[in-house]
């Protein structure tokens, strides 16, 4: 269980690293990094708007990723793989909710 949850604390830091260069409005337009849909790659100002609010989408979302884990890495659940499944869960869930607030973010910016 202790890899399980050192993966997703580092899968927490990594997402919250990711992101601060997209909060900076530090990524060019390209096909490998940031939020990549019709709307946003086709405008500059679309692309920077949306990848800097879903950036701290992001920022937040790995550090509860990476809070959690470290929470039942010092407070461990009876049972263990309940634990393993609830962050599972959250990242699902989390992420399921992040590429939905991408669609809806990148067709508001870009019918503007």
């Amino acid at each position: 269980m202790l890899t399980s949850l050192i993966t997703f604390f580092i899968t927490g830091l990594l997402f919250a690293g990711l992101s601060i260069p997209l909060i900076r409005k530090k990524v060019k337009i390209n096909n490998w990094y940031g939020i990549r849909l019709p709307q946003t790659m086709k405008s500059e100002t679309v692309w920077y708007e949306v990848n800097a609010i879903m950036g701290k989408y992001l920022f937040v979302f790995g550090i509860i990723i990476a809070g959690l884990s470290a929470y039942f890495y010092f407070n461990p659940l009876e049972d263990q793989f309940y634990m393993v499944y609830l962050l599972l869960a959250v990242l699902v869930i989390g992420s399921f909710l992040f590429f939905s607030l991408s669609l809806k973010f990148s067709r508001k910016f870009g019918e503007e």
